[in-house]
Parts: structure tokens; C-alpha cells; sequence
């Protein structure tokens, strides 16, 4: 490799041609590590630090495509080393969304990178969350906005819409929401015990059903008892995380997804006519019993199961459902992600329906987006259903502040939803319509056509409803 000269040390000396006596160098080098950082585009050296005295304007950083992370190509919607959203130009009025996505840290093996985590390189820590409580740090939640100070500032986000603030709700719905505090209180004070003995025996937990998943060829064992008992295990884990979910969420929560907050998203439309309903219209738990009444004969009236993880699996190249395979895995993520992307205009906002009309949108509720294993909640969707199977909704980021809308599409045939964030395509999520109907729901998230991980989405009960126990399906009619 060829060795790049040392630069002398500029002094007071010789700046401008102008010699000062007794003049100090303004910076100094430090002498490059003998390692080099590995991107994607080869080996390049590893550049060494520079100590600059502040506010001197005369030092002039390295050129762009000579710092060791440009060697490496940015993902849109991600964050670059230096916290700025890097690849393709964002459209002014569409942020990238902060949902989980993959990026390429070493031009090999693909990796998750989650909300307000910095994609990789040598130069800092390598995926590392940002410290939370660090002000001025894009990624490191409410309080720690760009120019926020350490505060959570709304008129402060980085490429969203200003929400106005937030007006008085009327005393009706007020009370509502004072109660619903209450409950919450109470809630956990009652459930306190047995999720604390979880999250003491979780990681115990998940091994063992973990472990007994990659050791079973479960595609070829589906239907028995084994797999019976393994799935129950699954379910009632996933039900415990629902709890422990349950358990974190805040008074402030109720503000996201009601009224005032869709009246002023920034992709709504002027026409949007609003009409005077319950705030929390859009929480409204989704039933299987309102399917027949709002689709008609367009969905079968039995519900087919479609559960991501345990009934439908990807192993390896390929893709079974109920134990059959049924197509390659790259396949049936393609086939996911044209589900997720349909042929609309525009992002469509669901609506209450006027009094005494017909409801053109069927409401499904607010859930948190979680991995199955662990993690706290801090991505958070709605969703309504049309009558011809477009989904609508909303993606909200606490951590962030992200702001995004969501589109998908219903098959009436297999009753699968699969669904996009913003205009993050490249990420589609997929589930069975039957599961919305319980408390917790398995969602595939796919990253492209190369890999697919399991998520859990976990309703929130509506402020207008207590809180009671988290609602699984019933196994014991399979």
C-alpha cells in the first residue's frame, strides 16, 4: 500500500506567507494506525485524527471522498457517521422513515439497524445505539433533537411538519383520558409481579423455545403434538411480552392517532371532511364479527390462519405454509412486497363516517411494533381497512418524532395484509387479517427478497376501554 507523506504542521509562522516569531502550530497530527478499515469498496487507510483549535477558520477539513465512511454507500433513510440522513435526495415534504431496515456495514453480511442507530463503520462505534440523554444527538429520543437543548421540542423536527399545538379536548373526552390514566396505574400495580418474574426468567425462556425451533424440522412435524406443545410455548411467551409492553405505556400515548393528531399529519389532504366522533375513533379493536358485515361475500366468513413464525416459516430457500412448502422464500418476499405496494395516488387517510352514512373505513386499532425477543415500544402504527383491501394508516416514532404514513393492500383470497411504511418500499410487513383480532399479532418483516425476521405488533387498548388480560388466540380450536 502506498504511504502518504506526513504534512508538516502549519504555524502562525507561515500562514499567508506571513512569518510570526515565536508562533505555535495551530494543529497537530497524530501519527495513522497501522490497521486499515475495510469498506465496501476495498481497503482504504485508516486517516488520523485531527486536534483543531476552536473556531479557527482556517482549517480546512478533508475533502468528502476521503474520510473512510464515504467508501461506503449510504442507504436511504439511514444515518451516516456523522448523523445526517444519507443516500438518495429526500423529497422535502417526505422524511425517510425510522422503521427497522438493513444496511451493508462491511459490504458483506446484512444487519439490522434500528431507530436511531448509526449504520456501521470503524470510525465510531460500530452499531451502537446513540446514549438517549445526550443533547443535540439526532437519534436519541425526544429530548435529544438537533438544537433541542436536551428538551423535547415540536416545532424542532428535522424534516416533519409542525404540529400545532394541541388544543383542550372537551371535558367528556378529558375525563376519559383522566381515567384512563387511572386504569393504567392500577393495571400494572396488579400485574407488576408476574411480569418482573418474566423479565427474570426471559432470556431462559426464549433459549428454550428458541433452541428447540432450530433443532426440530418443524416443517416436517407440523400438526403434531410437538409441534403443538411448542407453538403453545411461542404463543404464551408472546402473550407475556404484550404484558410487559402493556405495563411501559404512558398517559401521552392517547395523544397520538386521535383527532387532532390526524387532522394535522402533514400528508392529509384538504378535502378531508371531519366529523364530530370519539377522539380515539381510529383505536377502535378490530373483530372478526364486523368482517361479513363491512367486506360481504368478498371475504370467506372463516378466518384463515396465517400465524409468522409457527404455521408459516422460512427455512433456508424455502417457503412453508402449514407445513407444506409452497414456494421459494425469495419468491414469497417478492410477492409480499407487491402486496404491500398498491396502485394508489396518493396516501389515503381513513375517516370516521359522517352520521347516518355507511362507514367507508373499518378502524383496526393502534398497536406497538416490537421484536419478539425483548425491547422496549417505541414504534407505534394505525390501521383502517377500506372495502376493496386498501390498508391506510399512520407510523409514529416516540424516540424520534418520525412521522409517516401507511399504505397496504388486503388479499381477499388468502386473507394475508401486507403493508409499507412511508416510502420505505424496499421493507414490507406482512401478516394474516384474522390475527388484528387478538392482543398480540406475529408480523413477518421483510427486507428486500434476502432476509426476513419475525416481529410482534401488540394492540393498545383504546383509552375508552380498561385495560383486562392481554387476548391470545385460541389454540385449542387447532
Amino acid at each position: 500500500m502506498t504511504n502518504i507523506p506526513q504534512r508538516a504542521p502549519i504555524s502562525r509562522s507561515n500562514l499567508g506567507g506571513m512569518r510570526v516569531p515565536n508562533a505555535q502550530p495551530i494543529y497537530r497530527t497524530i501519527p495513522r494506525p497501522q490497521s486499515t478499515w475495510r469498506g465496501s469498496g476495498g481497503n482504504v487507510p485508516s486517516f488520523g485524527e485531527i486536534r483543531r483549535i476552536p473556531n479557527r477558520p482556517d482549517f480546512q477539513r478533508p475533502a468528502a471522498n476521503q474520510l473512510p465512511g464515504s467508501v461506503r454507500q449510504a442507504i436511504p433513510g439511514n444515518l451516516t457517521a456523522d448523523g445526517r440522513r444519507g443516500g438518495a435526495a429526500l423529497q422535502p415534504d417526505r422524511p425517510a422513515s425510522d422503521a427497522p431496515r438493513l444496511v451493508r456495514p462491511d459490504g458483506g453480511r446484512l444487519r439490522t439497524v434500528q431507530p436511531g442507530q448509526i449504520a456501521g463503520g470503524s470510525q465510531l462505534r460500530p452499531n451502537n445505539f446513540q446514549r438517549p440523554n445526550r443533547p443535540g444527538q439526532f437519534g436519541g429520543g425526544e429530548q435529544g433533537r438537533p438544537g433541542g437543548g436536551g428538551q423535547f421540542n415540536p416545532d424542532l423536527r428535522p424534516g416533519l411538519a409542525n404540529r400545532p399545538s394541541r388544543p383542550n379536548r372537551p371535558n367528556n373526552w378529558q375525563s376519559v383520558a383522566n381515567l384512563s390514566a387511572s386504569q393504567w396505574t392500577n393495571w400494572k400495580g396488579n400485574n407488576s409481579a408476574r411480569i418482573n418474574n418474566f423479565r427474570n426468567n426471559r432470556l431462559n425462556t426464549w433459549n428454550n423455545i428458541d433452541s428447540r425451533f432450530r433443532q426440530r424440522d418443524w416443517a416436517g412435524r407440523f400438526g403434531s403434538n410437538e409441534f403443538r406443545n411448542w407453538r403453545h410455548d411461542v404463543w404464551d411467551f408472546r402473550g407475556c411480552r404484550a404484558s410487559e409492553i402493556w405495563c411501559h405505556r404512558h398517559p401521552f400515548w392517547n395523544d397520538i392517532f386521535d383527532n387532532h393528531w390526524w387532522h394535522s399529519c402533514w400528508w392529509r389532504p384538504s378535502t378531508v371532511v371531519w366529523v364530530d366522533t370519539t377522539p380515539w375513533w381510529w383505536w377502535q379493536p378490530f373483530t372478526w364479527g364486523s368482517v361479513g358485515s363491512f367486506f360481504g361475500s368478498t371475504v370467506a366468513a372463516n378466518p384463515i390462519v396465517y400465524d409468522p413464525g409457527t404455521t408459516v416459516i422460512y427455512e433456508g430457500d424455502t417457503y412453508y405454509v402449514d407445513g407444506v412448502a409452497a414456494g421459494s422464500a425469495v419468491e414469497a418476499r417478492r410477492a409480499a412486497s407487491n402486496l404491500a405496494s398498491p396502485p394508489v395516488e396518493h396516501f389515503p387517510v381513513p375517516t370516521p363516517p359522517v352520521a347516518g352514512q355507511a362507514q367507508d373505513w373499518l378502524p383496526m386499532g393502534v398497536w406497538a411494533l416490537t421484536q419478539q425477543e425483548q425491547g422496549d415500544a417505541t414504534m407505534f402504527m394505525q390501521f383502517s381497512i377500506e372495502k376493496n383491501g386498501i390498508l391506510a394508516g399512520a407510523y409514529k416514532n416516540v424516540m424520534t418524532g418520525d412521522e409517516q404514513p401507511v399504505v397496504g393492500q388486503l388479499d381477499m383470497q388468502t386473507q394475508r395484509v401486507a403493508w409499507h411504511i412511508g416510502n420505505a418500499t424496499q421493507t414490507a410487513y406482512e401478516t394474516g387479517l384474522s390475527g388484528f383480532e387478538n392482543d398480540v399479532v406475529s408480523v413477518f418483516v421483510h427486507f428486500g427478497d434476502v432476509e426476513t425476521q419475525t416481529w410482534l405488533l401488540v394492540r393498545l387498548p383504546s383509552p375508552e376501554m380498561p385495560p383486562s388480560t392481554v387476548k391470545l388466540p385460541d389454540l385449542s380450536k387447532e
